[in-house]
C-alpha cells in the first residue's frame, strides 16, 4: 500500500518481478491513490464527482506519451492485470493524502514488511534517497507484532476501508481502456523487451539492457546421480521394469534405496517417448509433500505445492496456469505436489481433467491409497500410473491390496532390505529389551482377550466394527504401554555417557499420549536436549523444519515422536533408536528399520543401534507355566523380534537377539 503509483515503476524492478512471476503463481496486491490535487479533493468532498469518475480521470491522466518502450511497460502492465497477476485498489480519503510506503511480503505463516518513505514509481525506486525499515515476524516479537498490524490495516483497506479512507475496485473504464489499446495475447517476451530498448535508446546500441533473463524450465536428470551402476545400480533397473510393464507398476523398494529419485528418473524416460507431460505426485503427509517439492527441483521442474493454496479456487487457479504454460509450450513438463486427501477430492479430479495431454500419477506410500475413499473413486484420467511403497501388500485387507493392484499394476521391481543393507543403508545392531506385564496389566489383556473371544464369530463372518476394533486396539495398548517400559528405557539411558548421546530417537506409542509425556520427562531430568515431533509439530511445515534442523545439526539430542516418522521422513542422521511401542503391522516394522538405516557420511555414520522394548507375560523368562493368553502375547512380539534380528549385524553374537529368539521359542515348547 503506497501512496503513488506509475507504471514506470515495474520497469524499475522488472529483474525481480519477472523471477517472481516465473517462480510463484501468487498475485501482486496493491492499493494506491493517485494524485489528486486541491480542487479534485474539494469537489469529492463537495459531491461534484464520484469516487470512481475521479479514480478514473486521475489514472487516465498517468498514462504516459506512447513510445515504443511506455508501450511494452503498458502491455506488460495489461497483462498482468488480465492474467490475475496483478490487482488494483483505489485509496481516496476525503479530508487527506492517502500516504503509506508499506511493501508486505509473506511465504506460509512468515511475513516481512518494508515501510518507509519509498513509493512505488520510477523515482522512488531508481532516483530518490529514500529510507526503508524492515521488520520480520520470525525475528522478533516486535517484528511479528509490526508485521501483523501493517497485515491487519492492508486486509481491513483492501475489504473496502472504513470511515476515513475508502478502496475502489480498479475503475472498469480505465480497466477496458488499457485491456483494449494495449492487450497482448501472450506473455510480452525479454525478445520484445530488449528490441525496444535498443530502439528508445540508440545512443547506448551497444549496451545490454538491465537482465531480465528467466532459468528456462528444462527438465533433466541431475548430473551427479548415478543410477545405472553402482550400489545405487537397482534404480534404473526399476525403471527399465516400470517401461516394460508399459508405464504402469509399484515399485516395491525399502525405505532408503531412492525411491523418489528413481521415480523422477521414470518420469523423465516417460517425458523423452511421449513429450509434453503432466506429473501428478500424490503423498499421505504435508512433510513428504514439502520432501518431494525439494527433490523436484533438482530435477530443473518447478513443483506446484498444492497444500499451500487456499482451497479448490486456489488449486483451480494453479491448475488453470500450468495448462495454459503446457498449452502454449511455455514449459515442457507441469508437475503438481497434492495430498492422498486432495487427489481424491472431486474438485480437484475435474481440474485435471480439462488438461489434455499424457498425464502420470505418481503415488507415494500408495499402500495408503487401497483405503475407501481412493478406490471408490480412482482417477482414472491418469494414462501412466506409478506407485512406490516398500510394503504394497496391505496387511489384513485382500480386497484393498487386490484395487490397489488393479489400478497401478501388480509390483514390476522388487528390492528388499537384505539386497539394500550394505549397499545403500548402513548395517545395524539390534538390542532385545524384555520387560514384563504388571499383574493388573495383565488381567487387563486377559479381560480384553476374553471379550474379544465371545465376538470371535464376527471375525469368522468377516464383519469389521467399531466396538471390536476397540477391543482389540485397547488390548494391544496394553502391551504398547506397559508401566516397566518407562523404568527400562531410564536405565537404558543411564548406561550411556549423556553428554555424548547424539542423533537418538525414541519412538513412543500413538494409542495413549500418556507415554510420550512420561518420556519426555525422563529426558528433562536428565538434562538431554530434546524435542517431540508428533501429528501436532508436523502439521506446522515451519515448526517441523526447524525441528529437524536442529536435530540434523546437532543442536537436538533426541527426537520423541510416536508414529509420524514412520513414512517417507529423511532424516539420515539417525543413529540410534529406542522402540517402546510397535504394532503387529508388518508395514510399520519395516519403515521404522530403513528410517534408521539411511546412510549419512557428513556424520561418519557407520552403522545404526536399536533398541527394542519387548513386553511379556509375567514369569515367562522365569519358566513359568503359560496359559493360551500369556502364550498369544509372546507370538505376537517374536515375529517382530525375528524380523529385526535376522539382518542385524551383532544376531548370531553371543547373548544377541538370535540367543532372544530361541528363549522364546524354547518357552513356548516348553509351555505346549
Amino acid at each position: 500500500m503506497v501512496g503513488f503509483f506509475s507504471s514506470h515503476a515495474l520497469a524499475e524492478i522488472a529483474p525481480g518481478l519477472a523471477s517472481f512471476l516465473r517462480q510463484s503463481q501468487q498475485s501482486l496486491r496493491l492499493i494506491v491513490s493517485p494524485f489528486l490535487t486541491e480542487d479534485d479533493q474539494a469537489a469529492l468532498r463537495e459531491g461534484q464527482l464520484t469516487a470512481a469518475s475521479l479514480a478514473k480521470r486521475s489514472l487516465d491522466s498517468s498514462i504516459p506519451d506512447a513510445n515504443a518502450l511506455a508501450q511494452h511497460t503498458l502491455k506488460c502492465l495489461a497483462w498482468l492485470i488480465a492474467e490475475g497477476r496483478l490487482e488494483f485498489k483505489i485509496a481516496l480519503m476525503r479530508d487527506a493524502l492517502f500516504h503509506p510506503k508499506v511493501w508486505l511480503f509473506h511465504a506460509d505463516s512468515e511475513r516481512a514488511a518494508l515501510h518507509g518513505s519509498a513509493n512505488l514509481t520510477a523515482a522512488g525506486l531508481g532516483r530518490n534517497r529514500e529510507q526503508l525499515s524492515l521488520s520480520r515476524s520470525w525475528h522478533s516479537r516486535e517484528g511479528q507484532l509490526v508485521c501483523q498490524r501493517l497485515q491487519d490495516e492492508f486486509e481491513m483497506l483492501w475489504g473496502g476501508g472504513d470511515d476515513t479512507c475508502i478502496t475502489l475496485d480498479l475503475p472498469r473504464a480505465f480497466r477496458d481502456r488499457l485491456l483494449r489499446d494495449y492487450r497482448s495475447d501472450s506473455m510480452p517476451s525479454e525478445a520484445d523487451f530488449r528490441t525496444l530498448w535498443h530502439q528508445a535508446r540508440p545512443d547506448l546500441n551497444t549496451a545490454e539492457p538491465p537482465n531480465v533473463t528467466v532459468r528456462p524450465v528444462e527438465f533433466k536428470i541431475p548430473e551427479w546421480l548415478e543410477y545405472r551402476a553402482g550400489d545405487y545400480a537397482h534404480q534404473g533397473d526399476a525403471v527399465d521394469a516400470w517401461l516394460a510393464s508399459e508405464w504402469r507398476g509399484i515399485l516395491e523398494m525399502c525405505t532408503g534405496s531412492g525411491k523418489t529419485l528413481t521415480a523422477m528418473v521414470g518420469a523423465h524416460e516417460l517425458h523423452q517417448q511421449v513429450g509434453s507431460l503432466l506429473v501428478v505426485v500424490t503423498a499421505p503427509y504435508n512433510v513428504l509433500i514439502h520432501q518431494w517439492c525439494d527433490e523436484i527441483a533438482q530435477f530443473g521442474l518447478r513443483p506446484i505445492n498444492m497444500s499451500s493454496c487456499a482451497g479448490s479456487r486456489g488449486r483451480g487457479k494453479e491448475i488453470a496456469q500450468a495448462r495454459r504454460r503446457l498449452s502454449m509450450n511455455i514449459t515442457p513438463v507441469e508437475i503438481v505436489v497434492v495430498s492422498n486427501d486432495t487427489l481424491v477430492s472431486s474438485d480437484f479430479q475435474s481440474q485435471i481433467g480439462t488438461i489434455g495431454g499424457p498425464k502420470l500419477l505418481i503415488a507415494d506410500e500408495c499402500h495408503n491409497l487401497g483405503s475407501a475413499g481412493f478406490v471408490e473413486s480412482p482417477p482414472e484420467m491418469f494414462d501412466y500410473r506409478l506407485g512406490l511403497s516398500a510394503t504394497p501388500v496391505r496387511q489384513h485387507d485382500d480386497e484393498g491390496t487386490g484395487k490397489l493392484f488393479a489400478y497401478f499394476g501388480k509390483p514390476c521391481f522388487e528390492f528388499g532390505l537384505d539386497q539394500a543393507i550394505g549397499r545403500c543403508l548402513t548395517p545395524y545392531d539390534y538390542f532385545v529389551h524384555f520387560v514384563s506385564l504388571e499383574a493388573g496389566e495383565m488381567e487387563e489383556w486377559r479381560e480384553l482377550s476374553e471379550q474379544i473371544a465371545q465376538h470371535s464369530w464376527r471375525i469368522e463372518a468377516g464383519a469389521n466394527d467399531d466396538y471390536l476394533n476397540n477391543l482389540f486396539l485397547r488390548r494391544r495398548r496394553v502391551l504398547e504401554t506397559a508401566n516397566a517400559k518407562i523404568g527400562s528405557l531410564d536405565q537404558l539411558l543411564d548406561n550411556e555417557d549423556l553428554k555424548r548421546i547424539q542423533y537418538t530417537l525414541i519412538y513412543a506409542t500413538d494409542k495413549d499420549p500418556n507415554q510420550l509425556d512420561r518420556v519426555n520427562a525422563i529426558l528433562t531430568q536428565k538434562n538431554l536436549s530434546f524435542h517431540q515431533l508428533t501429528a501436532s509439530e508436523t502439521s506446522d511445515s515451519k515448526l517441523s523444519a526447524r525441528v529437524l534442523e536442529r536435530f540434523q545439526s546437532g543442536k537436538l539430542q533426541v527426537l520423541t515422536a510416536k508414529r509420524v516418522l514412520d513414512e517417507g521422513v529423511n532424516v539420515p542422521q539417525i543413529e540410534r533408536a529406542y522402540i517402546l511401542a510397535s504394532t503387529t503391522v508388518r508395514r510399520q516394522w519395516v519403515q521404522r528399520r530403513g528410517r534408521l538405516l539411511r546412510m549419512c557420511k557428513e556424520i561418519g555414520k557407520t552403522h545404526a543401534i536399536i533398541h527394542d522394548l519387548v513386553t511379556l507375560p509375567p514369569g515367562t523368562i522365569e519358566g513359568e507355566q503359560m496359559d493360551e493368553d500369556a502364550k498369544k502375547i509372546i507370538r505376537s512380539e517374536l515375529e517382530r523380534i525375528w524380523e529385526f534380528a535376522r539382518l542385524s549385524r551383532n544376531g548370531a553374537r553371543t547373548g544377541g537377539p538370535f540367543e532372544q529368539v530361541e528363549r522364546l521359542r524354547t518357552a513356548l515348547l516348553g509351555a505346549n
